[in-house]
């Protein structure tokens, strides 16, 4: 290999030298007679569990669950695929509701039809025919290296819900939709329909075929056109800059592993495959030299005052599932227990970002039981208390808000909207060092 040469040899990350480690497991290792052997008994294990009923987390021709299928169907013959056999035999439909007894129908060649499929948006299918088409528009002569890596890593920031398992009939639904629409003379290649849109056009019958409404399909498809054909001009535009550009993605060179550490599965050889990366890191820091920080920081630096949010803060927050979680559970006159600070004083507004956080204070700490919800800025001076006596001085504390109570915690901040508190540093003092003379 040349001192230029990428490449780089497997022997920097799996070194072959012999060591205690290498030569007990390679004594201690099953053959793979043995591993076979073991295998085939768990499956053994696994099928004959289905069929006495005792293991239902998965599913199978001879469970208790297919048994009364049959029954029921008069018909012996399954037509089942992976999917309904990896899953609980109590699974239900996320789109129908239906659990699997009720998903189950006769096909169409005399078979009890049992399949769960993964239903999935087809916007990666949208992104690699409008870079193709930009090709063609454009005549580009110069093959791009980075684009299609662009297309491939962007799909997902464009799709319109997430992979999900649902029945065969709820997919057949989808397919069934967007026919109907293309006969009406809509283009809906790329379409798909998340399992809210489905629900809305699906008439659920147990046992058989989901039919569909195109009274209902066709209202749908008058809400979701507009946003459906956004999406499309968004994505040619970023098909545009993917064949035109060439600086999107850089692939490392051939060789070339990008994090080749044990705990990313890296070197887990010769022994080291029974060594849990953490336990190993953990048992390496214990003589290792450790810089102290400066936990005293809560109680010794004032943070920076905030800015007032903007005059649409509410729509910019309720757009947070987190925060708008948090802002729902609390009535429009709440204000905080301790610095009594109202909603919108708690309000954060920094580098153009919306926040609004509470927090429920430990049930086990016994003066805080009736203190339901509380700020984030007074959880801030609670946690930043409780880090300094266990970490800076190592003291026993049990839950996190054991370390003050909420009257010595309104003692020693002033409250200030849209900002930290700030903190008397002298009382503070005072506390941690009471704590620290026991």
């Amino acid at each position: 290999m040349s001192e230029h040469s990428t490449e780089i040899s497997d022997e920097i990350y799996f070194p072959r030298e012999t060591n205690a480690l290498a030569v007990w497991a390679k004594a201690n290792e099953d053959d793979y007679d043995v591993r076979a052997e073991k295998k085939a008994t768990a499956l053994k294990l696994a099928i004959q569990c289905i069929n006495d009923g005792t293991l239902s987390s998965v599913d199978g021709i001879g469970s208790p669950l297919s048994r009364k299928i049959k029954d029921h169907h008069g018909c012996e013959i399954f037509e089942m695929n992976s999917h309904w056999v990896e899953t609980s035999q109590l699974w239900k439909c996320p789109c129908c509701d239906r659990g699997k007894f009720e998903i189950s129908r006769m096909g169409n060649k005399g078979q009890i039809l049992a399949k769960l499929v993964i239903h999935h948006d087809h916007i990666e299918d949208a992104l690699k025919a409008a870079f193709n088409k930009v090709f063609v528009e454009r005549g580009t002569e110069d093959p791009t290296s980075t684009g299609l890596a662009l297309v491939e890593r962007m799909a997902p920031a464009f799709s319109l819900y997430a992979h999900i398992l649902i029945c065969e009939d709820c997919n057949n639904a989808d397919t069934a939709a967007k026919k109907l629409l293309t006969n009406s003379g809509f283009d809906v290649r790329f379409q798909s329909f998340s399992i809210r849109q489905i629900r809305q056009f699906i008439h659920v019958v147990n046992n058989v075929s989901h039919s569909i409404s195109k009274l209902s399909v066709l209202s749908l498809w008058e809400v979701v056109e507009p946003e459906y054909k956004a999406r499309m001009k968004l994505i040619y535009q970023v098909a545009k800059a993917a064949v035109t550009q060439d600086y999107w993605y850089e692939k490392y060179p051939l060789g070339v592993v990008a994090i080749p550490t044990l705990s990313n599965g890296y070197g887990r050889y010769f022994g080291l495959e029974l060594v849990s990366a953490e336990a190993l890191s953990h048992e390496m820091a214990k003589n290792n030299i450790v810089h102290s920080s400066n936990w005293s920081r809560w109680r010794t630096e004032s943070k920076k005052l905030g800015l007032v949010p903007p005059d649409n803060y509410l729509a910019m927050l309720l757009s947070l599932p987190g925060c708008a979680m948090m802002w729902r559970e609390l009535e429009s006159a709440w204000k905080c227990p301790i610095c009594q600070r109202s909603k919108f004083e708690i309000v954060k507004f920094e580098s153009n970002k919306v926040s609004f956080v509470t927090h429920k204070p430990t049930w086990s700490s016994p003066l805080w039981r009736g203190v339901k919800i509380i700020c984030a800025g007074c959880c801030s001076v609670v946690n930043g208390m409780k880090s300094e006596l266990r970490k800076g001085f190592e003291v026993d504390l049990g839950a996190t808000f054991d370390c003050i109570t909420p009257d010595e915690l309104r003692s020693i901040i002033t409250a200030r909207p849209h900002s930290f508190p700030l903190v008397d540093k002298r009382m503070a003092k005072e506390l941690v060092d009471r704590w620290v003379s026991k």
